[in-house]
């Protein structure tokens, strides 16, 4: 090698992490969060913080990709605002208007199943639809391939299901907000 192609090499260097600082400081959101997390490692808090003691900014997004693959930190709470319980937000949705009569022991449609305190969870996380064998009732984290989700939105007919929407007319439809805790319920792994 001779003394030219040093000082060329040394400035090609130099242009080439010029131009990593500007694709670094493109990526920051404005708000010190940084999108490239490549050197962040996941703490005990469930956040990222940087390692390589450069001034990078610490994200909060509780994601790590330390080995090039990006992973959710999944262990968040259980309990408190926003989380959905079955026995105290989705059971009373099912008492207030489907066991009157229908999906309870004795009820015109306990041949379907029954969804009474302490029988509903078994009887519909992960059991096959009757009118629609290839789908579950409920499946866990996935409500758009979950029957029940679909008999009570209106849209069972259309995924190749058959029969009335639930509950049935002349019954109101669910709520809006029912509707939304049985989905983040289903979306959540319809926990019991």
């Amino acid at each position: 090698m001779n003394s030219v192609s040093i000082p060329w090499i040394a400035n090609a260097i130099k242009a080439s992490f010029a131009a990593l600082i500007l694709v670094v400081a493109a990526c920051d959101d404005g708000g010190g969060k940084s999108s490239d997390t490549d050197d962040a490692t996941t703490t005990t808090d469930g956040t990222n913080a940087t390692t390589n003691n450069t001034d990078q900014p610490t994200t909060t997004d509780a994601t790590d990709t330390t080995d090039g693959t990006t992973t959710t930190d999944d262990t968040g709470p259980t309990t408190g605002p926003g989380v959905v319980d079955y026995e105290t937000d989705i059971q009373p949705i099912w008492d207030a208007n489907c066991t009157t009569g229908c999906h309870v022991a004795g009820g015109s449609a306990a041949a379907w199943f029954v969804i009474t305190p302490g029988d509903s969870h078994g009887a519909l996380v992960g059991k096959q639809s009757i009118e629609l064998a290839s789908m579950q009732l409920i499946a866990p984290s996935d409500s758009e391939n979950s029957y029940l989700w679909h008999k009570i939105n209106n849209t069972h007919v259309e995924i190749g299901g058959n029969g009335t929407a639930m509950p049935p007319p002349p019954a109101a439809a669910l709520s809006s907000a029912d509707l939304e805790k049985i989905g983040a319920w289903i979306d959540a792994g319809a926990p019991e």
